[in-house]
């Protein structure tokens, strides 16, 4: 699926989300998500689509966040026309140029996915949001390192430059958990020096995954945004196949960014399939 495919879809799945529920929120389909919130009137809750970038501590600017809509609680008169105007459909944007006065519902933050989608990502980290989660550059070096071609291995000279380290400080760390990287220090065959560094990528990658699922503060940074977003904006609730669920886990791969090439290093977190 190409990106800009993806992302038109993933937008209308959002769109559509929003007035599905502005139009049925009585429904039983959503009583129970709905239980979760304190409110005294039913009819000035609504659900608004997020259409704005937030401060994220972990990288430290502006960026697209874990919810894509979330619910507030209103009672503003203007807000009867403008759903009618809208198709129930309401974001960020058409509530602040219409001046609406309205309250944010803690925790109430949706990840909405395609019904059929399993290619997106949970998280992307640049190397250093990632020594800001893992307290190490070493561990995104090793999983980023290139093992697959001969002519590729000159190029992780770049890995460690870009991930703040050097082949001698990743040898001196893990050496005890992988042996034969002490071999880099030797005279050895192209074939030989692929079989060390996919060693250390396997090695890597498993680290990270288990560094992961035995803390639960990382999970709810990773999976929903907590502790590094302001709310409404981390995801509380996973939206996909028609149903709200909560969010607390979901089964992931380690894979590296597309912008490797060009020297833009970066691990991502994707779902398994």
């Amino acid at each position: 699926m190409g990106n800009n495919r993806g992302t038109h879809e993933g937008n209308t799945a959002e769109i559509e989300f929003v007035k599905k529920f502005n139009i049925n929120k009585k429904s039983e389909k959503f009583k129970n998500y709905l239980s979760k919130f304190k409110y005294d009137n039913i009819d000035d809750i609504f659900m608004v689509r997020v259409t704005t970038k937030q401060f994220s501590k972990l990288s430290n600017q502006n960026v697209m966040t874990r919810a894509d809509s979330y619910l507030i609680k209103s009672n503003d008169l203007k807000l009867k026309n403008l759903l009618i105007e809208n198709d129930n459909y309401l974001d960020e944007e058409i509530l602040k140029s219409n001046n609406i006065g309205f309250q944010y519902i803690e925790f109430s933050g949706i990840s909405i996915k395609m019904s059929d989608s399993n290619n997106f990502q949970i998280l992307k980290m640049t190397p250093d949001s990632f020594y800001k989660l893992f307290n190490e550059y070493e561990l995104g070096a090793g999983a980023s390192i290139y093992c697959k071609k001969e002519e590729e291995l000159e190029k992780n000279n770049s890995v460690y430059e870009g991930w703040h380290t050097s082949k001698q400080k990743i040898i001196d760390k893990y050496n005890k958990d992988i042996p034969s990287l002490l071999k880099l220090n030797e005279q050895i065959s192209k074939a030989e020096e692929i079989l060390i560094y996919k060693n250390l990528k396997n090695f890597s990658n498993k680290r990270i995954i288990e560094i992961i699922n035995k803390d639960n503060n990382l999970q709810e940074i990773i999976f929903n945004g907590y502790h590094i977003y302001e709310e409404p904006y981390s995801a509380s609730y996973f939206y996909k196949g028609n149903n709200i669920i909560e969010l607390t886990y979901i089964p992931f791969l380690v894979t590296t960014g597309s912008g490797r090439s060009k020297g833009n290093f970066t691990i991502v977190l994707k779902p398994k399939k």
